[in-house]
Formats: C-alpha cells, sequence, structure tokens
C-alpha cells in the first residue's frame, strides 16, 4: 500500500534527493520541463516514493483528456516511450507501470545505491 507520508520523507534522504535530482536534470536536458502542474494544466512531475522509486508522470490538461481519451492515452504512451529511451539510453533503470501510466526509475548511473541498473521494481514492465 502507498504511504504519501512515508514517500515524502523518503525523498528528503540524501540518496533520494540526489536521484531525483539527476532524473530531473537528464529530463531537463532532453528538453522536458519537469514542474508541479494543477490537474487541469497537466505536465511533467517528478517525484520520489519509498516504495517504488522516482515516479516520473505525465499528463494532458484535463479539458483534452475529456474532449478526446483516446488521442490522450496514444500521445501518453509516446511521451512514456520517449522518457523510457531518455533515460535508460543514459544508463538508469526505469520500467513502465501500466496500471498508472508512470515511468519509474530505481537505480542509474552514480546512484550510490551499491546496484545501479540492477534493480526492477515490481509489478512494472521494463519494456515500456
Amino acid at each position: 500500500m502507498h504511504d504519501p507520508d512515508l514517500a515524502e520523507k523518503s525523498a528528503e534522504t540524501p540518496a533520494g534527493r540526489a536521484l531525483v535530482a539527476r532524473v530531473r536534470a537528464e529530463l531537463r536536458r532532453a528538453g522536458f520541463v519537469d514542474a508541479p502542474a494543477s490537474d487541469i494544466e497537466g505536465g511533467l512531475t517528478v517525484r520520489h516514493e519509498a516504495d517504488r522509486g522516482v515516479v516520473v508522470c505525465w499528463t494532458t490538461a484535463a479539458e483534452v483528456i475529456v474532449k478526446n481519451r483516446a488521442a490522450h492515452h496514444q500521445v501518453r504512451a509516446a511521451v512514456n516511450l520517449a522518457l523510457m529511451a531518455i533515460l535508460t539510453g543514459v544508463g538508469y533503470t526505469a520500467a513502465a507501470d501500466h496500471a498508472t501510466g508512470e515511468v519509474i526509475v530505481t537505480g542509474g548511473p552514480d546512484t550510490g545505491d551499491g546496484a545501479p541498473g540492477r534493480r526492477r521494481p515490481t509489478g512494472v514492465d521494463a519494456g515500456a
């Protein structure tokens, strides 16, 4: 079960902050902007959850989703594929969580977790 309080605290650990910062920097280099977005505006968000890792989520504006759900799912799939290609291309361990539409990063270059690129989150598919 997801515990929001635990996830928030874990992002305050040095390792959690460092991994989030590296993922954000890599996505910025690729042209993505990570900014807390409202449900109405949509956008890319990057956060850390203790039980999952770094969670990267892209959503469209609520107005677009309501008007054309099929197109939203196609675009989200394309963006998630791009996120996976960017992150795995530079050495991060990332997997697509098809149930939530998120990309989960659990390790990668210079993570200092002792097993960069080796841990796969449970319940998700590494093949976007």
